[in-house]
């Protein structure tokens, strides 16, 4: 009986973890790997203005066998009331909760950098190293 793939998420952060990343990328094919749309846009800016090439981008995100979801409607009515639920100032972290949403209705494990704007989520997010340690059998 073949095992299912784990489900994970990704923040825009851990894109910033070069290992982690190039570990995702050699190990694609064991899990579901999800952005949502908000992490694709941050994370191409922040190739885009490091000079990056587009290429490159993509050539990164497609080793990553990743899919990438937008918003529905159903979404938009969670992030309202995630909004409330995660007392985080809407002008500011609108970012952060859209992205946590996508994470929890992908049913999806969520991996960030910046776990604290992430706390109210039903799943408590993961740092690329926790998740190592919990997940990767060494």
């Amino acid at each position: 009986m073949k095992s299912s793939k784990l489900k994970i998420a990704l923040d825009s952060s851990v894109f910033r973890d070069f290992d982690f990343i190039e570990y995702l990328q050699n190990n694609s094919d064991q899990y579901t790997i999800s952005l949502s749309v908000i992490v694709y846009l941050e994370t191409y800016h922040w190739y885009h203005i490091r000079g990056i090439s587009k290429e490159l981008f993509d050539k990164e995100i497609n080793a990553l066998s990743v899919s990438v979801t937008n918003l529905t409607p159903v979404q938009i009515e969670e992030i309202s009331d995630n909004v409330r639920t995660s007392k985080l100032r809407f002008k500011h972290h609108i970012r952060d909760i859209i992205i946590g949403t996508h994470s929890n209705m992908e049913d999806s494990l969520f991996i960030t950098t910046n776990v604290k704007h992430f706390q109210w989520m039903m799943t408590k997010p993961s740092t690329p190293d926790e998740f190592i340690k919990k997940y990767v059998q060494i």
